[in-house]
C-alpha cells in the first residue's frame, strides 16, 4: 500500500471507531478485545509509522496523527497518545482540540501541572473556548488553586451558562470546599440541561455516599448503568456503597464488574483486594493486588497491600520484599517505611524495626505513632535512656492532638522506667 493510500484508509477507519475530536475522560475504557477495525488501524498505524518521512509534506498527516492520538488515548494508552500530541502540535501548533486532548492525559496519569500548560496553550489561541476553560478549572482545583478555578469556571459558565460539564464543574468546586448543599445544588442544575449526563451522576453517587444517604446512592448510580452498562465507576461505588451496609456479596459483584471493564486501574483491583482479605480470602485478595501490580507496576500502594496479605498467608519472607519493593520506588514514603516497621517488629527484628520508624519519623516528625513504635523497639533492645527520652517527645505530641489513651500509656511507661 503506498503511503498515500495509507493515510486515505487510515483516516476512514478512525472516522467510523472514534467520530468526535474531544474525548470525554469519563469515556475511556481499555480494550479488552480488539475489533477487525480496531486491528486494521494497528497494522495501518505501523505502515504510517514507517512512511512518516515521506508524508512529512502531506497536508493530512497532523489531523490523521491526531486522530490515532486520539485513539490510544480513548483506551488508556496515554503515553503513547501524548507523543503522537506532541508530534501533530510540532508540526500544527493551533490545534485546540489536541492541546485539550493532551491536557486530559496528563490528568489522567496525575501530571497536573503539564496538564493546566496544555489548556493554558489551548486558552491562548481560544481564551473563550469553554472546553478548555472548563477542564483548566479542572487542573487548577486539583493543584489547590481555588481561586483560578473559581476564575475558570464563572467564564465559561458566563460564555455558555447552560453547559453541563461547566455546571458539573461548578458542582466539584463547592465539593471540596465542604460546601455540599451547593455541590448538589449545581450538579442537578447540570442534570437539568442533560439528565443523563454522566459526571453529574457519578459525583452525586460519590456525595450521597459521603453523606450516607445509601438509597439515594444506589438510585442515581444504578440509573448511570441502565444508560451505560459500561460505566465501571459506578459500579465501583455501588461497592462502596453495599461495603458501607456491610452487604459484601453485593459488594465484591459490583467490584468484579469495575475490574472487568476498567481491568487497567489499580485502585479498583485494591479495592477487591481488600474486600477478599476482609473475608478472609487471603489467596483471592493475593491475586487482586497482583492484578493491581501488573495494572501499574509502579503503585506502590498495591505491593504495600500485598505485603500486609502475604503476612495474614504466613508468608514472612515474601511480604517483607513487597515492602522492600514499595520503599524502593519510594523510599521516603512514611507510612510504608512504618508498616514494613510494624513487621520486623512482629518478626522480633527490632533493630531493622527501629530503622523503619526513623525513616517514618524523619518525614513524618507531628506524627506520634512512629515514636510510639521507636519506643518499644528501644525497650525491647535494652536501650532504656534514649526509651524513656522517645516517650517523654511523643507524651507531648500526643497530648498536642488531644489522644488521651496514648498520653495515659506513655505516662505510664515513663514511670515505669523511671523505677528501672
Amino acid at each position: 500500500m503506498n503511503p498515500d493510500q495509507i493515510l486515505g484508509e487510515l483516516e476512514a477507519k478512525l472516522d467510523i471507531i472514534l467520530p468526535s475530536d474531544i474525548i470525554e475522560p469519563e469515556k475511556i475504557r481499555p480494550r479488552a478485545i480488539q475489533s477487525r477495525a480496531r486491528k486494521s488501524i494497528t497494522s495501518l498505524e505501523a505502515e504510517m509509522q514507517g512512511a512518516l518521512e515521506l508524508l512529512k509534506k502531506d497536508d493530512r498527516l497532523p489531523q490523521i496523527l491526531f486522530k490515532v492520538a486520539n485513539l490510544h488515548l480513548s483506551e488508556g494508552n496515554y503515553a503513547r497518545a501524548v507523543m503522537l500530541y506532541e508530534i501533530t502540535l510540532g508540526m500544527d501548533s493551533n490545534q485546540i482540540a489536541a492541546w485539550i486532548n493532551m491536557g486530559l492525559a496528563y490528568m489522567q496519569v496525575g501530571e497536573t501541572k503539564d496538564a493546566a500548560s496544555c489548556f493554558g496553550s489551548a486558552l491562548a489561541i481560544d481564551e473563550r473556548n469553554v472546553i478548555a476553560l472548563v477542564y483548566m478549572s479542572m487542573a487548577q482545583r486539583a493543584l489547590g488553586n481555588f481561586d483560578s478555578c473559581q476564575k475558570h469556571l464563572e467564564l465559561a459558565l458566563q460564555i455558555d451558562p447552560n453547559n453541563p460539564r461547566a455546571r458539573y464543574g461548578k458542582g466539584c468546586f463547592h465539593k471540596v470546599r465542604g460546601d455540599y448543599v451547593n455541590a448538589i445544588t449545581w450538579l442537578r442544575r447540570s442534570l437539568d440541561v442533560d439528565e443523563n449526563f454522566a459526571p453529574s451522576l457519578i459525583e452525586l453517587g460519590r456525595l450521597y455516599l459521603h453523606l450516607k444517604q445509601h438509597e439515594k446512592a444506589v438510585e442515581v448510580l444504578k440509573k448511570i448503568l441502565r444508560i451505560d452498562p459500561e460505566e465501571a465507576y459506578a459500579y465501583s461505588i455501588l461497592g462502596d456503597v453495599f461495603l458501607e451496609v456491610k452487604d459484601y456479596n453485593q459488594c465484591l459483584f459490583y467490584y468484579d464488574r469495575a475490574v472487568s471493564i476498567k481491568f487497567d486501574d489499580p485502585n479498583l483491583w485494591i479495592k477487591k483486594g481488600d474486600i477478599h482479605k476482609l473475608l478472609k480470602s487471603y489467596k483471592q485478595a493475593h491475586d487482586a493486588y497482583q492484578k493491581a501490580i501488573n495494572a501499574n507496576p509502579e503503585y506502590i500502594e498495591a505491593w504495600a497491600k500485598s505485603g500486609e496479605n502475604l503476612l495474614l498467608m504466613k508468608e514472612d519472607d515474601v511480604a517483607l520484599e513487597y515492602f522492600n519493593t514499595a520503599l524502593a520506588l519510594d523510599p521516603n514514603n512514611a507510612e510504608v517505611a512504618h508498616r514494613r516497621g510494624l513487621v520486623y517488629f512482629a518478626l522480633e527484628k527490632f533493630e531493622e524495626a527501629l530503622t523503619d520508624f526513623d525513616i517514618a519519623f524523619s518525614v513524618e516528625a507531628d506524627n506520634p505513632e512512629h515514636l510510639y513504635y521507636r519506643a518499644l523497639c528501644l525497650e525491647k533492645l535494652g536501650r532504656i535512656k534514649e526509651a524513656k527520652r522517645t516517650w517523654q517527645v511523643a507524651l507531648a505530641l500526643y497530648e498536642e492532638v488531644g489522644n488521651e489513651t496514648r498520653v495515659a500509656e506513655c505516662n505510664a511507661r515513663i514511670r515505669r522506667l523511671s523505677h528501672t
